[in-house]
């Protein structure tokens, strides 16, 4: 029977519906694009639209008369055409729970506006709430709301879920673009496009902040012997180290920008760049982050 949805679903209803009327709705969608705004709507939306009561078979009364009399109306000749379930209903016990937010169903979890603020504790909190049997409907779902926020740590600890969900969990993220999260984690969501996406300017004002304050450090690196100096430049990468592992590369990069166009310091140029590739490998080591951070300004005194 054809199924309706909310028209904070609009981009990807059709897709959405037909998942749905053939029972093949995956168990980890990611919504990405448009607004921030319209992402959390749809993925709230599409939350409450699984957990309706309609959802689980209630076509209402002519549909049941319909099917009782083999395809004929119980007034004699031929049923009528079908009519589209819409989901949410907005009646059943399920969607004023949902429309209130008091469904015990249904969870939302929020990334912050920081870059990295969405923390592993609260992934492996919904991972154990995911282990407990639905409270009153058919399945649990959980809404990811600016996953692209969850720090490596995190998304490795949504693995798991997302790999082996109990049947019935369903998880729905959203994400400006799924570019923005770690691979093993794309590779395990079905991705739906609601436009594009609000935030790609400042993704790019991001990109480019990262490459100054990377041509700032490998300035400093060069030019200065003074460890001041040298810490002042690093300090905002204490505590980061998804920043630190973004800038390592980038301050490879602006280094070698600097030896293209000077090659007067060519052997001490080429030494840090040895310098960093060591600190890239202890930092996938799970090196101390602090420490790390101080032996990346000290590679401009030393080196």
């Amino acid at each position: 029977m054809p199924i309706e949805l909310p028209a904070a679903l609009a981009p990807v209803a059709q897709r959405l519906s037909a998942m749905l009327e053939k029972d093949s709705l995956p168990h980890a969608l990611l919504l990405e694009g448009a607004s921030q705004f319209s992402r959390r709507e749809a993925a709230l939306a599409l939350a409450r639209a699984l957990l309706c009561e309609q959802e689980a078979g209630c076509r209402g009364q002519d549909a049941g008369e319909t099917e009782m009399f083999g395809g004929a109306s119980l007034f004699g000749g031929e049923a009528p055409a079908e009519r589209a379930i819409a989901l949410p209903c907005e009646n059943c016990p399920h969607c004023v729970k949902t429309h209130l937010n008091v469904h015990p169903d249904l969870r939302l979890a929020e990334g912050g506006a920081g870059v990295r603020s969405f923390h592993i504790d609260a992934i492996r909190s919904l991972r154990q709430d995911a282990c407990i049997l639905p409270n009153e409907a058919e399945r649990k779902v959980y809404v990811l709301h600016n996953a692209q926020s969850m720090t490596v740590e995190a998304q490795n600890a949504l693995l798991k879920l997302l790999e082996e969900p109990p049947g019935y969990v369903c998880l729905i993220l959203t994400a400006p673009a799924r570019k923005m999260l770690l691979q093993t984690v794309i590779s395990r969501v079905a991705a739906l496009s609601l436009g594009e996406a609000a935030e790609e300017a400042l993704d790019a004002q991001r990109e480019a902040l990262l490459r100054d304050h990377a041509a700032r450090i490998a300035q400093a690196l060069v030019g200065s012997k003074s460890p001041y100096a040298l810490l002042e430049a690093t300090a905002p990468l204490e505590g980061d180290k998804d920043l630190v592992r973004e800038i390592l590369p980038a301050i490879r990069r602006a280094l070698h920008a600097m030896l293209v166009k000077d090659t007067g310091d060519a052997a001490r140029v080429l030494s840090l760049t040895d310098g960093l590739r060591e600190l890239e490998f202890a930092l996938e080591r799970n090196a101390n982050l602090n420490l790390l951070v101080t032996r990346l300004a000290a590679l401009g005194v030393y080196q």
